[in-house]
């Protein structure tokens, strides 16, 4: 009520409104009863009073600004509010009109009848205090929990960033010794494979900072890492992608996929003589995106490695999605295993 830039004449109409309900029965009383002067003076004191402990407050705060506390300013104007408001109009009677209510009492006497007031007035003044306190209590908690919210986000998208970081070296210098590898036994395979990976990189690397892709654009980057990978282990991979173009446009965090296909060749396929086949493929289950890796490699018990790769995608999973999606490992029947990644459609 008291905030810089608000309308006077309205907050002082508010203030008389305030003061006349709390002697609106004492009012009724003294009209019933045809005792006119004492009416008077109770309405004349609830103007008085709404101006003096508004002008009481003004001057608080002008005075001692943010050096007196709110509380201590609202009391503070409400008794030297009420007790001006008093005086003025026990003189205003005497001397303005000649007459005063009660004149046989003392002037202490009458200067008493301020308790009423002084009890009316403080309730307001502690009930306006409390909902004001109230309400900037509400806005800290609610300051707070925006805050909250934002420390979260920006610490779980910097652990998802450090995640995927981890993964763009692991898939590159793997690549790389690939080609290494390929030029000192086969030069014209070397620069074949260096060709594709230099294709691929550059449409890899825009996107590998991205925090989702689109399914679409994770199959054709599978797609071109297992054209690296027929190069380097020739006739012993086959791989076989089969996704529903309507699935195309969905979304999918990047490199995850990949993931799964480098842990089959890396796991299943490669240390096999014959060899194996991958097959990718996707389908919708109870709204949720299935995406599968399937592999006729080593399986699941002749399995070794760090895990890192998969212990990553599981990280990342639940940095994005928490529970609403998980990766499965199963085996794939006689032989071999399947890798899926659930994720909300």
């Amino acid at each position: 009520m008291l905030r810089p830039g608000g309308s006077a004449f309205r907050l002082y109409l508010f203030a008389v409104v305030y003061a006349l309900a709390g002697a609106s029965g004492l009012l009724v009383g003294l009209l019933q009863y045809r005792d006119f002067m004492w009416a008077a003076d109770i309405a004349l004191y609830s103007l008085i009073s709404a101006a003096m402990i508004l002008a009481c407050a003004h001057a608080l705060a002008a005075t001692f600004g943010r050096r007196l506390p709110a509380a201590w300013g609202l009391g503070l104007a409400v008794v030297s509010g009420c007790l001006v408001s008093q005086v003025v109009q026990m003189w205003i009677f005497e001397n303005v009109f000649g007459v005063a209510p009660h004149p046989m009492m003392s002037y202490w006497y009458r200067l008493g009848h301020v308790r009423g007031p002084l009890l009316w007035w403080g309730l307001g003044a502690a009930a306006w205090y409390a909902i004001k306190r109230a309400e900037e209590h509400a806005a800290l908690v609610s300051k707070a929990e925006i805050e909250g919210e934002r420390l979260r986000a920006s610490t779980a998208q910097a652990r998802l960033q450090a995640l995927q970081a981890r993964v763009e070296p692991h898939f590159l210098f793997n690549t790389l010794a690939h080609v290494k590898w390929l030029y000192r036994r086969d030069g014209e395979r070397g620069r074949r494979m260096l060709d594709r990976l230099i294709d691929y990189l550059h449409a890899a690397l825009p996107r590998v900072r991205q925090s989702t892709t689109t399914l679409e654009q994770e199959l054709q980057l599978a797609h071109a890492y297992l054209d690296i990978q027929q190069i380097r282990i020739g006739g012993r991979l086959a791989f076989t992608i089969e996704v529903p173009d309507e699935f195309a446009s969905l979304r999918f965090p990047p490199l995850m996929l990949l993931t799964l296909v480098e842990n089959s060749i890396k796991h299943g396929i490669a240390p096999q003589t014959e060899g194996g086949t991958i097959a990718i493929c996707a389908h919708v289950e109870q709204d949720k995106l299935r995406i599968e890796v399937r592999d006729t490699g080593a399986g699941l018990r002749e399995t070794k490695g760090s895990g890192m790769g998969l212990a990553n995608v599981r990280a990342r999973l639940a940095a994005l999605f928490g529970a609403g999606a998980r990766l499965v490992i199963e085996p794939n029947l006689p032989h071999g295993v399947v890798a899926a990644i659930e994720i909300p459609r």
